[in-house]
Parts: C-alpha cells; sequence; structure tokens
C-alpha cells in the first residue's frame, strides 16, 4: 500500500466528468449602496443558458449559449448600464471554453468567431440599440479594450466561476489531512479603483447521497496584506468613521450535481464587497434546471 493511500485512503473521484446538454435558468441580483441616506441601487437579470459538455481524452469542451437575457432597475443610472449589458449578450450568445479534468479553464476557443460576431454585430445592430454617436463610440471603445484581454477578462467573471466549477478532483472519502482548494483566481474590485483579490475556493461542506453531491465552497483571500498596504490603509486613513475591520470579501458557493456526469443540478453564488455598512456591492446568483434539456 502507498503512503499516500494510507493517509488519505482510496482517490475515489465523487463526480464522474462526462457528456450532457442541460438548458438553465439564472437569475442575478446586483446591490450597490452607496451613502447612508441613499437608497440601495439595484439591478436584475434573468436569462435563460444552455450548457453543453463534451468529454474528449484529458479535455472537457464546453459550449455555453445565452438564449435569452432580460433585465430591470428602477435606478435611471444603472438604466444605461443594464443597456449595455443586454446589448452584450446579444453580440455573442456562444462561448466555447476548454478546460481540464479537474474543470481548471485552461482557454476560450475560437475567439476569431467572437471577433466576427463584433464586427457582424457592430456593422448591422449597433446603431439600433445606441442612436447617439457618442453613445456608439464609447461602446466601441469599452468593448474592443475588453477583447483585447477577453480571455482574462473571462475568467475573473462570477458568472463563469459559477456555470464552470473547479470541483471534479474532489475525492471520497474526505478527512481531517485533505483540503481542498481550487486554483487561484483574480477579481477586480467593484469600489476601489486598480485594486485586485487573488483568492481561491476551499471546500467547507460536502455531503452525497446514491445519485447527487452537494457541496459549499467558500473564498479564501490571499492577498489581503498586499491589498491593505497598497489601498485599503489609505481608504480608512481619510476617514474617523469608519476602519479596516469594516473590510469584507466574500465569495459563498453551493451546487448540487448528478454523480454521473457532473452536470449541475443547482447553483447558488453570493459575493459581497464592503468597505462599510454605507458602502458595499453585493452579487446574488441563483442557477437552476428549466425544463427545456436535451440530455
Amino acid at each position: 500500500m502507498s503512503i499516500s493511500k494510507f493517509i488519505f485512503g482510496e482517490n475515489i473521484p465523487l463526480l464522474q466528468v462526462g457528456n450532457f446538454s442541460q438548458s438553465y435558468v439564472l437569475i442575478v441580483e446586483n446591490t450597490f449602496v452607496m451613502g447612508k441616506d441613499n437608497t440601495p441601487i439595484s439591478l436584475s437579470t434573468v436569462s435563460q443558458i444552455t450548457i453543453e459538455q463534451e468529454r474528449q481524452d484529458d479535455l472537457i469542451y464546453n459550449n455555453i449559449l445565452v438564449e435569452n437575457l432580460e433585465g430591470y432597475t428602477e435606478n435611471e443610472v444603472m438604466k444605461s448600464f443594464l443597456e449595455q449589458t443586454l446589448a452584450l449578450s446579444g453580440i455573442s450568445p456562444k462561448i466555447r471554453v476548454k478546460r481540464n479534468l479537474d474543470g481548471k479553464i485552461l482557454s476560450v476557443e475560437d475567439q476569431h468567431l467572437l471577433k466576427n460576431d463584433w464586427n457582424s454585430w457592430k456593422a448591422n445592430k449597433l446603431e439600433m440599440v445606441f442612436t447617439e454617436q457618442k453613445e456608439q463610440q464609447k461602446f466601441i471603445r469599452n468593448y474592443e479594450n475588453g477583447m483585447v484581454n477577453f480571455e482574462q477578462n473571462f475568467k475573473k467573471n462570477l458568472q463563469y466561476l459559477l456555470l464552470l466549477p473547479e470541483i471534479y478532483s474532489i475525492i471520497f472519502p474526505p478527512n481531517q489531512h485533505f483540503t481542498f482548494l481550487c486554483s487561484q483566481s483574480e477579481l477586480n474590485s467593484r469600489l476601489v479603483e486598480g485594486m485586485e483579490y487573488q483568492y481561491q475556493l476551499k471546500l467547507v461542506k460536502l455531503d452525497e447521497d446514491a445519485t447527487t453531491v452537494s457541496l459549499e465552497l467558500h473564498a479564501v483571500l490571499n492577498n489581503k496584506d498586499e491589498i491593505t498596504k497598497k489601498f485599503l490603509n489609505k481608504v480608512y486613513s481619510s476617514t474617523q468613521e469608519f476602519s479596516l475591520s469594516d473590510f469584507s470579501f466574500r465569495i459563498e458557493i453551493k451546487y448540487v450535481f448528478e454523480k454521473l456526469n457532473s452536470k449541475i443540478i443547482s447553483g447558488e453564488l453570493k459575493f459581497i464587497e464592503k468597505l462599510h455598512d454605507h458602502l458595499s456591492y453585493s452579487i446574488t446568483m441563483n442557477l437552476n434546471e428549466s425544463m427545456k434539456s436535451v440530455m
């Protein structure tokens, strides 16, 4: 018997990586708190998404198709942002991703097709969505700047963090000697310009039955000392009302999977970035199977 088997037990994967195609409804709620006397700003979207998964030897290929996206906000400032969000969803509704067998994103495939989608949309639909030339130029500038680092920005997107989990290497039985951590991810701050979080998702809860696995992951912030010295100390030194103890960064994700093929049955993501009680940004995502299913 090997030492690893003696310590950890047999490395039995809880989830089998298989092929599937499943449609989902994804509900996303964004809330921005800015000021003690201001009403929180909220924006909600509901989208119909289909995820296709195919295993090819030691690789996983996923097609993600956004078939419909609707949104709502009462805030006039956020209506412009919502308009851009809805427009973006129609430019390249299908994205193909390559992952390893742990679920880690390796690359976004066929990026030349995404550029073709953009050029076609820009030529045929831009003027219908943005009637003012100033708005058109701003949208073009922002979109094309984003395309320069498209893959990097994709990996930072919380929606795809939920849709493409890096958890397939979780083994059974877990024990006190085993700590499961996803590889490091990055996320730009919503509240402090230039600040980037570096974190890993840690397994904190796991349950299973004959056909499903339920688990929960929490973010572990790896660079708190760095961002404190470079950014947060400056933020809190400008006020006596708040301190570093008010700061909070959290990502919590819950899943239910089918064991047979690793298909998500349901998922929930909660994100909060808080400088203090009167300045925070939060996102809640709920993913559930819709009745439409191919396999």
